[in-house]
């Protein structure tokens, strides 16, 4: 799949995000995020590529969440890092809100990844992805952050990478952005990729 900035899929899949992703002022494929002192204090991204309303996914079917890109401002802090969250459907018992029943971040581990400033990398949480980016280096998200209970049998709702609101400065490319997912009764194995283009 591939969406492109100015497009209706595109302003769906940003949804809340602000400011709204921009062209690399390198022409590196892919959407631009800048986030800097003239930005919203509580301004992030929020790229939702997976909706599972009409789906009966569940969290054991996902086997992959990734995305292809870059941390083009760091300073070795976390909240400048993105990351992924998987919200789960609302069944009525426990939700943790009335639209989703939990949420699960998946985010970087300071003490075992190293980020470089600029650098094509696919970030990724659960297992590696079947996509292989032209060999671009794998950094793992690998600290759960559970919001509510992490069952397996729950249904999927969405599927997000995101930035951390916290970050007084972010900026991200991203370029490819998706989830790989195991076979089950209504679906064989397959993959959501989306492209991200300027």
């Amino acid at each position: 799949m591939q969406s492109k900035l100015g497009t209706a899929g595109a302003m769906a899949i940003q949804a809340d995000s602000l400011p709204l992703a921009i062209a690399d002022n390198s022409d590196r494929p892919g959407w631009k995020y800048v986030k800097d002192a003239g930005s919203n204090p509580t301004d992030k991204f929020n790229y939702y590529f997976y909706g599972g309303a009409n789906e009966t996914l569940k969290c054991k079917n996902v086997r992959s969440l990734f995305m292809c890109g870059s941390i083009d401002k760091w300073n070795n802090s976390s909240v400048e890092a993105p990351f992924f969250v998987l919200y789960t459907k609302p069944t009525g018992s426990g939700d943790e809100a009335a639209w989703y029943h939990s949420k699960h971040a998946f985010a970087l581990h300071m003490g075992s990844q190293l980020i470089r400033a600029g650098e094509r990398c696919v970030f990724y949480a659960l297992s590696e992805p079947e996509e292989d980016f032209s060999g671009s280096r794998k950094i793992k998200l690998n600290t759960r952050i559970d919001t509510g209970t992490w069952n397996e049998e729950n249904q999927v709702l969405y599927c997000t990478v995101q930035s951390d609101s916290g970050a007084a400065a972010m900026e991200c490319l991203v370029e490819h952005m998706g989830m790989d997912c195991h076979s089950h009764s209504r679906l064989p194995k397959s993959c959501i990729n989306i492209k991200c283009i300027a």
